[in-house]
């Protein structure tokens, strides 16, 4: 999958903090959303002004501490 901000691959990240997340554009949440949900990932959506990291301009979706990366990244990666 990639960002149209940048055109750069969405790369799920680590935060001590917060734990795994991606920041995506708010046009982009359902497609993500179903995404996840038809592969059965769990996550937490946060708009950029509540969650743990973000902007105004970019939502969170937070996967939770034990969440598979790989596993995520690889479901990212097959959206073209």
């Amino acid at each position: 999958m990639r960002d149209n901000f940048d055109g750069e691959k969405v790369d799920v990240r680590l935060s001590e903090k917060c734990g795994p997340y991606i920041m995506i554009e708010p046009a982009r949440i359902e497609e993500v959303e179903s995404l996840l949900r038809a592969r059965g990932i769990p996550y937490t959506l946060d708009d950029g002004t509540h969650a743990c990291v973000g902007t105004p301009e970019a939502a969170v979706i937070e996967f939770g501490r034990e969440a598979d990366l790989e596993h995520i990244q690889r479901v990212l990666d097959s959206v073209r």
